[in-house]
């Protein structure tokens, strides 16, 4: 045999070798998502994440990197992943299943009422129901036995609904967040996106229960963002909900 050709074969073997090693070495990780009643959750979606520092220039970020590919539950609600062997201090997995997918609201169309208003109705009702969802987190240690399942209980998300007012005038177009005290979790998976605000000042969207009692609220101008943070916010608890009224001045924003 050449001895170009077998120094070649050597140095395919060097460098191929650590990969199936690591291949052989990865475990799986068993997952069991189970609703409020423990009962199995078929479809849910199921992410890991860990926290990456990347370095741009002399800056340093951290941000949230896919630990493993995603996996939906089958019908006895389970699931496996494969995390990448890398190394990480937080990281955290979560489980995701909306009430209605949106093909699921298209065959709904098909049946829909044509009189304006009993359709305005049935479009507010399957647009509500697109936003509920159900959701469950975990938190991982680097330790962890890959030979014991994971269960994630599911528990439904909860609607916020409110008004803004300034100086007793609606706010119109603001985005505003209702949140909970911040978790190691918050980093990798956020727990609730803005909501904007209609022409009469009020919200609306669905969140993941806790307590929630901080609120930020961004008008956005030409000039800059004008941010008003808020915590210990009173709520109203209601049968759809929970539902917050925000009545300040404009002196309370300030400029971002």
């Amino acid at each position: 045999m050449n001895p170009k050709t077998i120094l070649f074969s050597v140095f395919l073997i060097l460098c191929l070798a650590p990969t199936c090693v690591l291949a052989e070495t990865q475990q799986q990780i068993s997952i069991q998502v189970v609703d409020e009643r423990g009962k199995p959750v078929e479809g849910a979606e199921v992410r890991a994440r860990y926290l990456a520092t990347v370095r741009q220039g002399t800056e340093e970020y951290r941000i949230p990197i896919e630990l493993a590919p995603p996996q939906t539950t089958d019908a006895n609600g389970q699931c496996k992943m494969v995390p990448h062997d890398i190394s990480w201090s937080l990281a955290a997995i979560k489980a995701h299943r909306v009430e209605m997918t949106t093909e699921e609201a298209m065959k709904l169309y098909d049946d829909a009422p044509t009189a304006p208003p009993k359709r305005e109705a049935f479009e507010r009702e399957v647009d509500d129901r697109l936003q509920r969802y159900s959701t469950a987190y975990r938190q991982l240690t680097p330790d962890m036995d890959a030979n014991q399942p994971i269960t994630l209980k599911m528990a439904k998300a909860i609607k916020v609904t409110g008004r803004v007012r300034v100086g007793g005038r609606p706010l119109a177009k603001a985005f505003i967040t209702i949140y909970s005290p911040k978790t190691p979790i918050d980093q990798l998976f956020p727990r609730s996106s803005p909501s904007l605000t209609d022409q009469t000042g009020r919200f609306s969207f669905y969140s993941v229960p806790g307590k929630l009692d901080q609120a930020r609220i961004v008008v956005e101008r030409a000039s800059g963002n004008r941010v008003l943070n808020l915590t210990d916010v009173p709520t109203k608890t209601t049968p759809a909900g929970l539902m917050f009224e925000f009545d300040t001045d404009a002196s309370d924003y300030v400029l971002e």
